[in-house]
């Protein structure tokens, strides 16, 4: 199985990375054989939304055997047992993180010019002081896009409620924070770039 990368980012966090090179009938092959229900996989004609599940609950059972993630009203995913993950797919890579103490937020996104169309709708004055590269670019959205997880509610507004700190070039660690009226949180971030891709996350 192409998992891409694993690894204990310390006693509490755990971070994975799956890379699709399989077809969706391997991938299903793979994951009826760990023992999966066939009856709940995900109906859609899209093929590869298909093998982005797919490939999610393989990687996740690198961790947790015959853990199931499911949904909250708000489209939040939480596994049944006492783990919080946060999941994000872009293309051919899946990622995920765990965390058994907090809740976590991830997200990868592939390095590209098409998210300067979009900047105004996240960026706010401060971060445009920071954002020259559509590395940056990328990095700032996926930050963001991680810190909505963690939060896991609506009425967030990237723009106003969602801002990265102490971001260097030269530093993977930065600061993310969460400003909304009933929950203020300052949470230590990283990111890392695999393949031309940004993968960020929180700890």
């Amino acid at each position: 199985m192409p998992v891409y990368q694993t690894k204990n980012i310390s006693d509490s966090i755990i971070l994975g990375v799956w890379k699709i090179t399989e077809q969706k009938e391997e991938l299903l092959k793979q994951l009826l054989k760990i023992g999966f229900d066939e009856s709940t996989i995900y109906q859609t004609k899209n093929e590869q939304r298909l093998k982005q599940w797919l490939a999610t609950r393989l990687l996740l059972s690198n961790f947790f055997k015959k853990t199931a993630i499911i949904y909250d009203e708000l489209g939040k995913p939480y596994l049944d047992n006492d783990w919080r993950i946060s999941i994000s797919h872009s293309n051919e890579f899946v990622s995920i993180i765990l965390n058994k103490k907090d809740a976590c937020g991830i997200d990868i996104e592939k390095v590209s010019d098409k998210i300067a169309r979009i900047k105004h709708k996240f960026l706010n004055p401060l971060d445009l002081e920071n954002v020259i590269t559509p590395k940056h670019l990328t990095l700032y959205w996926g930050a963001k896009e991680a810190l909505y997880k963690y939060y896991g509610k609506k009425e967030v507004l990237f723009i106003e409620n969602l801002f990265i700190e102490e971001f260097s070039e030269n530093n993977t660690s930065f600061k993310g924070r969460i400003d909304m009226p009933d929950f203020k949180k300052t949470l230590l971030m990283k990111y890392e770039i695999i393949e031309g891709f940004i993968l960020t996350y929180t700890l």
